[in-house]
C-alpha cells in the first residue's frame, strides 16, 4: 500500500508538471502493477513521455541531479572501483570520479542503505544521481560485459589452474553457467537477434549477434574464456547433444522461453583448434504474418493473391540464405490453411510449426530425403505441397509431376534473381517444356534494413544516386532519408528489415523463351519489356517512401 501511494505521488508530480495526462497516469499505473516496474520506467516504456522529460522532473523533486547514461562517457577508473556483482545487485552504475568523489547513477538515489554500503566498499565519498533502471542495466551490460556478475562470482570460486578446468556434466549443472547462458540467449532475444555466434579463440571467446542481417560483437567480462568448454557443454546439454563428442559437428534444437514467448533455437557445433564454435539460430514461434505484412507493393500483393489461388502449378521463391524465403512461403501457406485444403510440407529443417498443416522433417540418415518423402506425400491426397528446397533432379521431377497432376506446389531455389531460376532447373536436367508448362511464377527476394525512426533525418538528394537507379524526371524531387545512428539502432541508422521482390510471371512470351532454352539475360530483358519490376526497382520504390536508403538497396542488389 505504501508503495502504491508513493507511485501515485510520483504520477501526480508528473501530471502537475504537464509531462503526462491524467488518463496516461492511469495507463502507466496499470502497467506498473502488472510488471512491477518503477512508474517512471512504465511511462517511458509505454512511450507516454521521453525519459529525459520524466526523470528531470523527478530529479528536481528529489533534490538530486539527473544523468542520461546513454549520452555520458563513462570513466573506466570509476568502473574499476565497483565490482560487477555489486553494481548488478544494487542496480547502480559508477560513471565518474571528481575530487575523490565517486559519481554513481541509481534508480533510487535516496536509498541511504545502498549509498552507505557502497561507501564502505570503496572507502571514498559517493555522489548519487538519478537515472532510469533501463539505462543503468544497459550500461552495466555494455561496460562490465554481458553476465559480468555471474562470471565474477565464478572466477572467485575458481581455484583450479586453467588447464585443469572440469569438463564433465556435473560442472555443466553449475547454476552460474546456466545463468550465464540464459543471459546470452535472453539478451539476444531482447536485441532482436536472428543468430548467436559463440566463437572460441586462443585467448578469448567472442559472442556476436546477427541483428537485421549484420553481426555485432557483444561485450563480455574478462576471464570468460576460462569457461569456454563449460559453456559449450551447457548449450549441448540444453540441445540434447553428446557432450563427450568434441571432434565432430553436431546439430540439435532448444525450446527456450522468454517473457512468455516460446523460441525454437537450432543449434550447430563445429570443432576448432580452440574449442567448439557454436551457432544458435533463433526462430520465434509467433512470426507468421499476413500477406500485407510482407512489404509487398499493392500491385505485387494482388498478384501474389491471384497466384496462390491457382489450384495447380509451381511457385518458386529464390534468393540467398537469410533472404526471408521461408517467411514468404509460410505466409502463403497460412493464407491457404483452411479446413477444406490438405497441406503437406517436407522441409530440412522445419523452421516454424503451423497448426492444421502436416509437416515432415527430412532425415537423410534413415533415407527420408526430399525425393523419397515426396513420393509418400502424393499418396496422402494433398491439395498443396511445400518442398523446402529443390536441390536435385529427382526432387525437381517429382515437383513437376505433382503440379501436372493437379497440385499447387511451393518451393525454393538458391539463385540471384528470378530469371536465373530457369537456368538452374535446365542445368538440373528438367526439360524446358516441363518448366514452361508447370511454373506459374518465380519470385526473387532480398531483405533490406529499414531506417531507424528514432534518428531518421532528411538528407539532400545525390545526383549520382539518381543515375545509379536510372531515375525518371518525375522522381527528381523526392525526399531522401537516413538514420544518423542512436542507441536504439546500435548506431547503424537502421532498425528492422523489410523485403524487396521481383515477380517473373510465366506468360506466353516467357514460356516461349524457356522452351527455346533462352539465357537468363534474355528472359529478364523480355520480362522487363512486359513491366516486370526488378529487385533494384522495387528497392527504389522503398527509397521513395522513406523506408530505406539507396546504399542499403545497392548493398543487397549489387549483382544486378
Amino acid at each position: 500500500m505504501q508503495e502504491d501511494r508513493e507511485e501515485r505521488l510520483i504520477g501526480r508530480i508528473l501530471v502537475n508538471a504537464g509531462i503526462i495526462l491524467e488518463e496516461e497516469l492511469e495507463k502507466a499505473l496499470a502497467h506498473h502493477k502488472r510488471t512491477g516496474d518503477f512508474l517512471a520506467t512504465s511511462i517511458v516504456k509505454l512511450k507516454i513521455a521521453k525519459e529525459e522529460d520524466v526523470f528531470k522532473v523527478l530529479a528536481k523533486q528529489l533534490g538530486v541531479a539527473y544523468i542520461n547514461l546513454k549520452k555520458t562517457e563513462i570513466n573506466p577508473e570509476a568502473v574499476k572501483k565497483v565490482p560487477a556483482k555489486f553494481a548488478l545487485h544494487y542496480q547502480l552504475m559508477p560513471f565518474a570520479i571528481k575530487d575523490n568523489v565517486l559519481e554513481v547513477a541509481l534508480g533510487d538515489p535516496l536509498n541511504i542503505q545502498v549509498i552507505d554500503d557502497l561507501k564502505m566498499l570503496i572507502n571514498i565519498d559517493v555522489r548519487p544521481y538519478l537515472a532510469s533502471e533501463e539505462s543503468i542495466m544497459d550500461a552495466i551490460r555494455k561496460i562490465y560485459g554481458l553476465g559480468a556478475g555471474t562470471v565474477e562470482g565464478m572466477l572467485q570460486k575458481e581455484d583450479l589452474p586453467e588447464e585443469e578446468h572440469v569438463e564433465i556434466e556435473e560442472d555443466v549443472a553449475d547454476s552460474s553457467i546456466i545463468n550465464f547462458v540464459n543471459q546470452i540467449l535472453s539478451q539476444a532475444i531482447r536485441e532482436r537477434a536472428t543468430d548467436v555466434h559463440i566463437e572460441p579463440f586462443e585467448d578469448e571467446i567472442i559472442v556476436r549477434y546477427r541483428i537485421d542481417g549484420m553481426l555485432h560483437k557483444i561485450p563480455l567480462p574478462s576471464g570468460i574464456n576460462q569457461f569456454q568448454s563449460t559453456i559449450a557443454s551447457r548449450i549441448k546439454v540444453m540441445a540434447s547433444l553428446n557432450i563427450a563428442e568434441k571432434r565432430l559437428p553436431q546439430d540439435g534444437r532448444i525450446l527456450f522461453k522468454s517473457k512468455k514467448q516460446e523460441y525454437d533455437m537450432r543449434i550447430s557445433t563445429l570443432p576448432t583448434p580452440h574449442g567448439e564454435s557454436i551457432d544458435l539460430r533463433i526462430l520465434s514461434k509467433d512470426v507468421i504474418h499476413n500477406l500485407k505484412d510482407l512489404g509487398l507493393s499493392k500491385h505485387d500483393s494482388g498478384m501474389l493473391e491471384e497466384l496462390i489461388a491457382d489450384p495447380n502449378g509451381i511457385i518458386f521463391v529464390t534468393g540467398p540464405t537469410g533472404s526471408g524465403k521461408t517467411t514468404t512461403l509460410y505466409t502463403c501457406l497460412q493464407k491457404l490453411n483452411t479446413p477444406d485444403r490438405k497441406i503437406i510440407t517436407i522441409e530440412d529443417p522445419i523452421e516454424y510449426r503451423i497448426k492444421g498443416i502436416t509437416q515432415i522433417q527430412v532425415y537423410s540418415k534413415i533415407g527420408l530425403t526430399f525425393g523419397g518423402g515426396l513420393r509418400s506425400i502424393l499418396r496422402h491426397d494433398p491439395d498443396i505441397i511445400l518442398i523446402g528446397e529443390v536441390r536435385d533432379v529427382e526432387t525437381a521431377e517429382i515437383a513437376v509431376r505433382s503440379s501436372l497432376t493437379g497440385h499447387l506446389v511451393f518451393s525454393t531455389l538458391h539463385t540471384n534473381d528470378a530469371a536465373s531460376a530457369v537456368t538452374r532447373l535446365l542445368d538440373m536436367g528438367i526439360e524446358p517444356y516441363l518448366i514452361a508448362s508447370t511454373t506459374n511464377c518465380i519470385i526473387a527476394q532480398r531483405l533490406i534494413r529499414v531506417i531507424c525512426n528514432k534518428c531518421k533525418k532528411e538528407v539532400p538528394l545525390n545526383k549520382e544516386i539518381l543515375e545509379t537507379f536510372n531515375v525518371k524526371e518525375k522522381d527528381v524531387n523526392i525526399k531522401m532519408y537516413r538514420g544518423t545512428g542512436c542507441d536504439e539502432c546500435f548506431h547503424t541508422g537502421y532498425k528492422g528489415r523489410i523485403a524487396i521482390y521481383e515477380f517473373l510471371i510465366m506468360n506466353d512470351a516467357i514460356r516461349k523463351l524457356v522452351s527455346l532454352r533462352a539465357t537468363a539475360v534474355q528472359i529478364k530483358e523480355e520480362a522487363m519489356k512486359l513491366k516486370m519490376s526488378t529487385l533494384k526497382m522495387d528497392g527504389w520504390e522503398k527509397i521513395k517512401l522513406g523506408i530505406t536508403t539507396p546504399e542499403e538497396v545497392l548493398r543487397v542488389t549489387s549483382g544486378e
